[in-house]
């Protein structure tokens, strides 16, 4: 049977083994890291229980997808509000010219800001910031204003959690 690209640039091979080209991913691997993207603390036993393979193996490709990058680490999912953190913001900002250092520096120096991305487009950031109240909103958009204009929006919900992105 001919090799088929799906829409989603995975190249079926005789029906039944996906791997990407780019990734070199095999549906396995996107098992692997769908149940590890749930439960990065499940035991390799009951992981290799869920994808058909033995402890052994899935320990190999757990270590060869850290490897080459794939899995860049493991974490806990933690609940800001549960912690006192009332309020999460989302802060655009645009530097003055010349301020392009001394505005990443002052987002870098704030400790409520959890996350931050360079975009195109009229702004330059977007920063994720969890604070108490509105006075410690209004303290971390002071630390960056000096810099350059922001633009802050509070979240009021999140209706599509962080998620693995389609393999």
């Amino acid at each position: 049977m001919q090799n088929l690209k799906s829409e989603t640039g995975l190249e079926v091979n005789n029906g039944s083994n996906l791997r990407s080209e780019k990734s070199g991913l095999d549906r396995i691997d996107a098992a692997i890291l769908k149940e590890l993207c749930e439960d990065a603390r499940i035991p390799r036993a009951e992981l290799a229980r869920r994808v058909g393979l033995s402890a052994p193996s899935v320990a190999d490709r757990v270590r060869r997808l850290e490897d080459v990058g794939v899995i860049t680490g493991y974490g806990a999912r933690i609940d800001p509000a549960r912690l006192g953190y009332g309020l999460t913001l989302l802060i655009r900002a645009r530097p003055l010219p010349g301020e392009m250092q001394n505005m990443i520096e002052a987002i870098r120096a704030t400790p409520q800001v959890v996350t931050c991305v360079r975009v195109s487009g009229e702004d330059c950031f977007v920063a994720r910031a969890h604070v108490r109240d509105v006075a410690e909103m209004e303290a971390v958009i002071d630390r960056i204003v000096p810099f350059g204009a922001t633009n802050s929006s509070i979240v009021q919900s999140t209706p599509v959690e962080e998620r693995l992105v389609e393999l």
